[in-house]
């Protein structure tokens, strides 16, 4: 064969890994965390060992969300903490849980939170209260 005549043709499999590869770089959408707000507590919602706590959804985002609910600690940077939550799918506004055998006269930190995946996102705002004398 004289080498005038050859035509390199890449092989149809090849031509389908890259329109494959372009295909998903194309196709990957930003990640929309969603927002949180923790909501300050009103006095009526705490007794000496019970507290009513308040989040609200303001965006879900485009990541599901396993769980979202309330963190709680007596340490300002959540270490150790508690958490109280739903697993239920969530809408965009406020939800509520209880926390229950608190210690009486005790600061309290808390603030909102989703899990999503296997990352936590967080309110901006982290709020606390103090218990009431027994």
């Amino acid at each position: 064969m004289a080498s005038g005549n050859m035509k390199i043709i890449p092989s149809f499999n090849i031509i389908l890994l890259l329109l494959t590869v372009l295909l998903i770089a194309c196709s990957d959408e930003e990640a929309v965390l969603p927002v949180l707000d923790t909501i300050q507590v009103e006095d009526t919602d705490i007794t000496s060992s019970t507290a009513i706590l308040q989040g609200r959804i303001k965006r879900i985002g485009n990541q599901k969300i396993i769980e979202y609910g309330i963190e709680l600690s007596k340490n300002y940077y959540f270490n150790p903490s508690e958490t109280k939550g739903f697993t239920t799918p969530p809408d965009t506004g406020l939800f509520q849980v209880e926390f229950i055998n608190l210690d009486p006269s005790t600061k309290y930190y808390y603030k909102a939170y989703a899990l999503i995946n296997t990352a936590n996102v967080y309110s901006a705002n982290n709020l606390y209260f103090t218990t009431k004398a027994p």
